[in-house]
């Protein structure tokens, strides 16, 4: 009879944290997402966590593309004339 309890313990506990455990993931996830958002993070073009597939808002007169694939732009490298350089 102790076992059927224990077992049953068991089992109901489990039914309790694993739902938990599901939406503690989704709430830490969406956060992580939120936080690489906004400081734009290029890491997410690559996550295996995080699929970018549709922007749904962009700057005023941007375009929409389907089927594009992200990749990071280029630095711009600064000109001589951009600052001040030793010559050799």
């Amino acid at each position: 009879m102790a076992v059927n309890v224990a077992l049953g313990l068991f089992i109901a506990g489990l039914g309790l944290v694993f739902p938990l455990w599901l939406v503690w993931r989704a709430y830490s996830t969406s956060k992580k997402l939120e936080r690489g958002l906004m400081i734009a993070d290029p890491a997410l073009l690559d996550s295996d966590q995080f699929k970018i597939d549709r922007v749904t808002l962009g700057p005023q007169g941007t375009q929409m593309i389907e089927n594009v694939e992200f990749v990071l732009a280029p630095q711009p490298q600064a000109s001589p004339g951009d600052k001040y350089y030793e010559e050799l």
